[in-house]
């Protein structure tokens, strides 16, 4: 591609698919990995999920769950289910680390999403997984987010501000409204996202529960919600 130079011009670097990654982040926010998990770890990862939704379920209770804004979302998972280690710890996590929040990163949260069909949640409203109003050159916070179950405008696939990550304060709903974009990703997929990055969960209007496996890392100096 022909380019208009200039001096001081610096060029990105684009030389594999974690160099495009990183670009992406940079611009947009956001990159889709496409074919990382294979069938055989997606239904065991959806007889995993089940299982641990229907146990926090069952010790917390609908209601409470529904006021504290946790109904659909399974914490921790790893605690109950060696399983989902493989999640957090694996040669493709510590390459997206070392390309994002460093090879010094820690997890910060693991949380299994279980949107319910037909019924609103709170992660259904437009928030930040990093929720700071500042801006800076650093990724601090980077969320790694597998696709369980195909994302798409009928199972209620993830809203995103692309870009949003820029901005420290919420964009208004005029924007949003011209802006975001539904992500359509197969199961198997991965989204990698700047953590300050506005979004949120679609409406899943089919009879299935759409399943997701969200792990947040950070740099080493911020607090970690998990304990």
């Amino acid at each position: 591609m022909e380019y208009q130079n200039f001096q001081n011009l610096v060029t990105t670097k684009n030389e594999n698919i974690f160099d495009e990654m990183k670009e992406s982040l940079d611009i947009n926010g956001f990159y889709i990995f496409e074919n990382i998990l294979s069938e055989k770890m997606l239904n065991e990862a959806r007889n995993k999920l089940d299982t641990s939704w229907n146990t926090q379920l069952n010790q917390y209770g609908e209601d409470l769950l529904t006021q504290i804004g946790d109904y659909g979302v399974c914490r921790a998972m790893m605690e109950e289910d060696n399983f989902f280690y493989q999640f957090i710890k694996s040669d493709f996590v510590d390459k997206v680390l070392q390309y994002t929040t460093g090879e010094t990163s820690i997890l910060h949260l693991q949380n299994g999403i279980c949107v319910i069909p037909n019924k609103h949640h709170n992660q259904a409203k437009y928030h930040k997984d990093f929720p700071r109003n500042f801006l800076t050159t650093e990724i601090l916070s980077i969320n790694i987010f597998y696709v369980i179950d195909d994302f798409n405008e009928k199972t209620g696939g993830t809203w995103i501000l692309p870009g949003s990550h820029k901005v420290p304060n919420l964009p208004s709903n005029e924007y949003i409204e011209k802006n975001h974009v539904q992500i359509k990703a197969k199961a198997g997929s991965v989204i990698v996202f700047d953590s300050l990055l506005w979004h949120k969960a679609g409406f899943n209007k089919t009879n299935n529960i759409r399943r997701a496996i969200n792990n947040q890392f950070t740099k080493p100096f911020i607090k970690q919600q998990l304990d």
